[in-house]
């Protein structure tokens, strides 16, 4: 499904254009394998989304070959640091490998492993966690969004419209119901303000107010 008119999407890919060639290199290897990054366009908003919120500490629950990271990492500046979360022995070790070759070693950490186990170590407080996990699994990332962020943070999920199946709820697959659910938790939680922004597959946007 194309979720915005192809006109609009390459208008948009204009106006997301980079000339990193390391990101470059990631965005063919992504097309390659036919591996889903964000891509340019919901990296940037990441990068802005960041920044808005002065993000020194970020978790990523799932983090494939470090794409995203690249981009939480150009807003956390020298100081911050990003947690990478990865299931994959080889993609947490691609990107360890594409994340140093873009210059930001020493300032981002991967763990191999279920992001979600990982997280029930961690200690708050984070400015942002990013969820980017199986989708079946994603009403589980609420509540570690709840215990780790702090008030003002940010909790950002991907793939929020789905290819457009989150329009079929009465034949939903486990991922899409896990999709649904988390919509509805963000939408009537009382500590979260939730928006839903459709750009590529989607990502909900959710601050923490109290």
């Amino acid at each position: 499904m194309n979720l915005v008119h192809p006109d609009i999407d390459t208008y948009l890919a204009r106006l997301a254009a980079h000339d990193d060639p390391v990101l470059a290199e990631m965005e063919r290897l992504g097309a390659e394998r036919s591996f889903p990054i964000v891509g340019p366009q919901v990296g940037r908003l990441l990068e802005v989304l960041a920044r808005s919120c002065a993000a020194s500490r970020v978790l990523e629950l799932g983090s494939g070959f470090g794409y995203s990271a690249a981009w939480f990492l150009r807003a956390v500046g020298p100081a911050g640091t990003v947690l990478l979360t990865e299931g994959s022995p080889e993609r947490a070790a691609e990107a360890q490998a594409f994340l140093t070759r873009l210059g930001f070693a020493g300032r981002f950490h991967v763990e191999v492993g279920d992001g979600l186990a990982i997280a029930e170590s961690l200690v708050p407080p984070f400015d942002v966690v990013f969820c980017d996990i199986d989708k079946q699994h994603y009403p589980k990332a609420l509540p570690v969004a709840r215990r780790l962020l702090r008030v003002g943070g940010l909790f950002i999920t991907d793939n929020m419209l789905w290819q457009g199946k989150v329009l079929e709820p009465g034949s939903a697959d486990a991922a899409t119901r896990g999709v649904l659910e988390l919509t509805r938790e963000l939408r009537r939680a009382e500590d979260f303000v939730m928006t839903l922004v459709p750009l590529r597959d989607g990502l909900t946007v959710a601050s923490r107010v109290s």
